[in-house]
């Protein structure tokens, strides 16, 4: 049986060098792990930290608002998709 794990902590670094081996695995979209998913993860991390107990929908809303104008729709949509991700391993 695991831990649950303390929801006001995240390990930033742990978290992005998981994702980055899930990223080289193929398991994320994008060019660059370092262009287009970390800074993302980061960010998703961010909002996660600063309101844990936060209803997702709200989240994405912090994270929309976050993100750089220059971004389309479809960039937007997979920006969140990563950070759902993120979140999701967050709350295990």
């Amino acid at each position: 049986m695991t831990t649950p794990r303390d929801r006001d902590f995240v390990n930033v670094d742990t978290e992005l060098g998981y994702w980055q081996t899930r990223f080289d695995n193929g398991a994320l979209i994008g060019d660059s792990f370092f262009k287009d998913c970390r800074p993302v993860i980061k960010l998703a991390c961010d909002i996660y930290v600063r309101n844990p107990h936060g209803s997702r929908s709200a989240w994405l809303v912090d994270l929309d608002s976050h993100l750089p104008d220059a971004l389309n729709r479809d960039q937007r949509k997979i920006s969140g998709q990563i950070a759902e991700l993120c979140w999701s391993r967050l709350l295990f």
